[in-house]
């Protein structure tokens, strides 16, 4: 809300905060940005600021915690409480619910939705890495020298497909590893195994494609599949994986194998 004529900056910046709070902008518990933040956020005096804040608390809007800042309250005044519900029935009769396409139908309804994990990767836990083992201090050690060295182009936009370095590097390690033949250009670096599946079968697949798919296999690749609107055909496995014969002999050729 604009300022109006003759409102003092303190009072101003007081209303915002506070349509912030009853709004659920800044729900309970949140914390309030610094006093310099605001301050330069909103273009004025870091006494203003003060002043603002200090009116919020002393209304039981705001509480402070030394050495950690500005919190809103957990309950807020009684009448802030009948304008809250006020404003949150307002809104909703105003907001409008945003349809998705049908791929993204599909995707959120095959979504695998897994709570943050706060505890300590072990070996063989389901979707996280051994983190127990992770070499922290090694991996600290060589980031930050990379980094201290790095040139400024490293923190411009790159390339699409990824650190060309890290890609020869992937490049070098399938090749003696896996013996797979490839070079640097046709790699691409995704943020997991769940992005690179998506990306393929968005890329590689019209809806309707044929995919072949092992089973029993992954089962976020099937939901990728899905999301494509790919024609999935489950392969069974043996002791060298996919039987690719059984495949050819019952189906159409794939546009993807996974």
């Amino acid at each position: 809300m604009p300022q109006r004529a003759g409102e003092e900056r303190w009072r101003w910046l007081y209303g915002q905060l506070r349509a912030a709070i009853l709004d659920h902008r800044l729900p309970p518990g949140a914390r309030v940005p610094s006093s310099r933040n605001l301050a330069k956020q909103h273009g004025v005096s870091r006494g203003t600021v003060v002043a603002a804040v200090d009116h919020l608390r002393s209304e039981g809007y705001l509480e402070t915690r030394v050495g950690a800042g500005a919190f809103v309250a957990t309950a807020t005044p009684d009448e802030a409480i009948v304008v809250t519900n006020r404003k949150v029935g307002d809104a909703r009769k105003q907001t409008t619910r945003a349809t998705l396409s049908k791929r993204g139908l599909l995707s959120a309804q095959d979504a695998l939705r897994l709570p943050a994990s706060h505890s300590l990767g072990k070996a063989f836990r389901a979707w996280e890495p051994a983190i127990d083992l992770f070499p922290i201090e090694l991996w600290s050690r060589i980031a930050g020298r990379v980094l201290r060295r790095a040139p400024r182009s490293l923190y411009g936009q790159g390339d699409a497909k990824g650190f060309l370095p890290l890609r020869k590097a992937i490049a070098e390690y399938v090749g003696g590893a896996r013996g797979v033949r490839c070079d640097a250009e046709q790699i691409i670096v995704t943020l997991g195994a769940q992005q690179a599946l998506d990306l393929a079968s968005r890329l590689l697949l019209d809806p309707g494609d044929s995919a072949w798919l092992e089973d029993p296999g992954y089962p976020e690749a099937l939901r990728a599949l899905q999301a494509a609107g790919a024609k999935i055909t489950p392969v069974p496995v043996d002791h060298e994986g996919i039987d690719v014969k059984w495949g050819q002999r019952h189906a159409s050729g794939p546009g993807l194998l996974t």
